[in-house]
């Protein structure tokens, strides 16, 4: 067992490539938020769009990663209680600890640290900004030798909200009872 152990970790060494590294990539993001007022009454979000990211980090010689990644999105949300779509962007600058297993595989975790979500003003919504802090987890599949593909799941945590309807109190408790945001990526990342 013990030669086993030594043989893994020595493989993934020779396979995970220790160093620091810059690894840009390019997806697709789906993005759902559900908002219950304090009478019960529930806004959904939704909207489908192109993400981009950045991950720049340290791979030590077990495999180990540490990063430091930034993501943006932006489309059109729909809302609702509203006929037509709002623009929106979703931006995120976290720290992830990821495990590689051989190189192939790559399994992480994550905590933003920041988390803003902005919808611009339309003609019948006015625009808002919800902020706050997200857990992340997501997998990396080796695609090619430095072509990748990667699967992010986001649960949003989101604690503060201003805009011209919410003056009063900026902590998103003041308005919401419950606050349900998450969103799923895939993306496709180069490596070097």
């Amino acid at each position: 067992m013990k030669y086993f152990i030594l043989g893994m970790i020595t493989l993934s060494s020779h396979f995970a490539t220790a160093g620091f590294f810059v690894e840009p990539y390019a997806g697709f993001n789906s993005t759902t938020i559900k908002l219950t007022d304090l009478l019960a009454a529930t806004t959904e979000i939704k909207g489908d769009q192109a993400c981009y990211g950045l991950r720049l980090g340290y791979r030590s010689p077990i495999g180990i990663d540490l990063n430091l990644a930034g993501e943006t999105a932006s489309g059109k949300a729909s809302i609702s209680s509203q006929v037509e779509k709002n623009k929106f962007t979703h931006t995120t600058a976290s720290v992830q600890l990821g495990v590689n297993a051989l190189g192939l595989v790559k399994m992480y975790l994550g905590s933003a640290f920041l988390n803003d979500f902005a919808i611009e003003d339309s003609l019948s919504l006015q625009g808002f900004k919800m902020s706050g802090t997200a857990f992340q987890a997501g997998l990396l599949l080796k695609f090619f030798p430095l072509v990748n593909i990667g699967f992010q799941y986001n649960l949003n945590q989101f604690s503060k909200i201003t805009g011209p309807a919410y003056g009063i109190d900026s902590k998103i408790e003041t308005y919401y009872i419950k606050n349900d945001a998450q969103d799923y990526s895939t993306y496709l990342s180069i490596f070097f």
